[in-house]
């Protein structure tokens, strides 16, 4: 048995050791020698040393791949990255995995990296299906699964737990806006709140709501929407044409997925019901925007989950950040 750096020419192995001996046992979606090729090689943060196969007699019996992004930082001061680990299941249990792990492992030190993390900011994601769901693909998964194979050999080898991410799906087929959520509009457009498309002839405020929210992430989505020659349309809560809330981009990926760049409501108007009504609006529009589904993950103590929940999402499936210090 030896393990060799993973060659262009092996992408046909590993993606038949992929779609046979991972996907049927998790939550993974498939690989296509293309989509391999986009995700792995193609992507500007692929170091060709971090990816290595296992082979055994001139057969591909494992892969992994490790990545990192130092962000203009010391290497030191910014994790590495376990992308993935997957083995031949006609050779489980045989260590295999635990050896692919050290060598990625390896690698990462060689990098400068004192620590690997393992959550959604590698740059390599991987796309996961929602368990019991035809096909409803989301672009990336927050962390590591709980209580899988692969977090319990990440577990057996020394990482640690490091924050919890729940993943939320909502089947827009079966959506409808609540009375409740109606009652709710009305109530506040009594009080002048509005919850509309944005119009940049009618509204303003944008920088002022994400300088009150703290979120530079959000305000980038706005940005970079705005830039197109033809944006999305963006949905806000308003009163006397000042944004206080915002959700969106309404855009239906070629999934099927109603997309969601963030929501948020201005400190001064919250109190009032409009992150719900906010969400719940994106729903519906997503809905008539010919989306499936929705799906979208955060931290198990976000006081989000509360919208989430309150327009009828439900938690299909935990996650894991992991941590380990490497010596």
């Amino acid at each position: 048995m030896d393990i060799i750096k993973f060659e262009p020419s092996m992408i046909e192995a590993v993606v038949a050791l992929w779609n046979e001996s991972v996907v049927p046992y998790s939550i993974y979606s498939p690989f296509t020698k293309a989509s391999f090729q986009s995700k792995f090689l193609d992507n500007p943060f692929y170091d060709p040393d971090g990816s290595l196969v296992v082979i055994e007699k001139d057969k591909i019996i494992g892969f992994g791949n490790a990545t990192y992004n130092h962000q203009g930082q010391e290497p030191s001061q910014t994790p590495g990255y376990i992308t993935c680990v997957a083995v031949d299941k006609n050779h489980w249990r045989r260590g295999i995995g635990s050896l692919i792990l050290k060598e990625l492992e390896r690698f990462l030190r060689k990098k400068g990296k004192t620590y690997v993390r393992n959550l959604f900011f590698n740059p390599i994601n991987l796309e996961w299906l929602v368990p019991g769901t035809n096909h409803h693909e989301h672009p990336g998964a927050p962390a590591v699964p709980f209580n899988t194979p692969y977090y319990f050999l990440l577990m057996a080898n020394g990482y640690n737990v490091n924050g919890q991410q729940d993943a939320y799906h909502l089947d827009l087929n079966k959506f409808r806006l609540s009375e409740d959520v109606k009652k709710k509009m009305e109530e506040n457009e009594r009080n002048g709140f509005t919850i509309t498309f944005y119009d940049p002839a009618l509204h303003h405020g944008f920088d002022e709501l994400f300088d009150g929210l703290q979120n530079e992430g959000w305000r980038s989505v706005v940005k970079n929407n705005l830039a197109k020659d033809k944006p999305d349309p963006m949905l806000i809560a308003q009163k006397d044409g000042e944004i206080l809330g915002w959700t969106g981009p309404v855009f239906t990926q070629p999934s099927g997925r109603g997309y969601l760049g963030g929501i948020g409501v201005h400190p001064k108007a919250q109190g009032h019901g409009l992150g719900k009504s906010l969400f719940c609006m994106l729903c519906q529009k997503s809905k008539e925007n010919n989306a499936a589904f929705m799906t979208l993950f955060t931290g198990a103590d976000n006081k989000a989950r509360e919208i989430y929940l309150y327009a009828g999402m439900k938690i299909v499936q935990s996650f894991v950040a992991l941590r380990k210090e490497l010596k």
